[in-house]
């Protein structure tokens, strides 16, 4: 296990890669915990089929990769922006679940596609973040992780980055500079931790598109710990070089599988509360809440 430590005292660690032909729904419990893959969820039987599926999803083409990692300093995900008093801000779309009192969310999940992203206008960048998280609602804390699509487009010159990233705030965003994503592929995320007060947390990346899978454990930056308040389902428009960033049109963005355990029962992201964003008094990105377990976000800003 490698070991990086940033500047506000973040740390994660990667795990040791499995052998080849390693498959996972076959492994040993101790396998999965020594090669960094989320522990079987025996104690509720929807988490059980749910994990089962993810990882059949992959077989055939499963492939592990043990990521790496740059500090970005110029974007970072912070808690929400509060505009009102409802579930309306200026930074986050989607939907989220309340812990109920006394309870603490321990993990979180969600499936969902890239979107392939447009700007609105030309000669500016525009930003779509995708991703589930723990806290930020209600805490000043936030434990997330996703994918980042930013567009420029001058003319016929277009630009286009997209990457998976993680960030605990208040550290700023970390890229996993060598997991491939792309628009149109099939993400799934999970965000385990051990509840109210945790200091660390480990997170799983699959694509369940080319197979490609990740996961990594990482440590709370100093004076930092889980609220466990809260977990989302989110498309954001991020902070970049201290402003809120301009949103692309991401078209829509689907959270299938949503849902969150609080350490007694596993909760639905659609029984939550979905949440809009506004810029200048108008929505710009509305979450709808289809299903008990799927969220759509809808962007209902300019088209380019």
């Amino acid at each position: 296990m490698t070991t990086t430590k940033f500047p506000s005292g973040l740390q994660v660690s990667t795990f040791e890669p499995p052998p080849a032909g390693f498959e996972p729904l076959k492994a040993a419990d101790a396998e999965l915990i020594k090669h960094g893959f989320p522990r079987r969820p025996t104690e509720d039987p929807q988490a059980m089929q749910r994990y089962e599926t993810v990882l059949r999803r992959l077989q055939g083409k499963f492939h592990y990769i043990v990521p790496t990692f740059r500090r970005r300093d110029d974007i970072r995900h912070r808690p929400l922006e509060r505009v009102a008093g409802t579930e309306v801000y200026s930074n986050w779309s989607g939907a989220v679940q309340h812990a109920p009192k006394g309870q603490a969310f321990r993990w979180v999940q969600g499936d969902w596609t890239i979107p392939n992203v447009y700007p609105p206008t030309e000669g500016e960048w525009y930003y779509c973040s995708n991703w589930i998280g723990i806290d930020g609602d209600g805490s000043g804390d936030v434990c997330q992780a996703g994918v980042e699509c930013d567009i420029f487009q001058l003319g016929p010159f277009t630009i286009r980055n997209i990457y998976a990233w993680w960030e605990w705030f208040p550290e700023v965003e970390i890229p996993v500079t060598n997991f491939p994503v792309q628009a149109g592929d099939e993400i799934t995320c999970l965000i385990c931790t051990s509840g109210k007060g945790a200091t660390t947390a480990s997170i799983f990346l699959a694509n369940r598109s080319s197979g490609a899978a990740t996961s990594f454990a990482i440590r709370a930056p100093d004076g930092t710990q889980l609220a466990g308040n809260s977990a989302e389902w989110v498309v954001e428009r991020p902070e970049v070089n201290g402003a809120l960033a301009n949103l692309a049109d991401y078209g829509s963005v689907f959270f299938f599988n949503a849902d969150a355990y609080d350490g007694r029962a596993v909760l639905d992201a659609g029984q939550g509360n979905n949440i809009d964003m506004t810029e200048g008094g108008s929505v710009v990105s509305e979450g709808i809440l289809d299903t008990p377990t799927v969220v759509q976000c809808l962007y209902t800003g300019s088209e380019p």
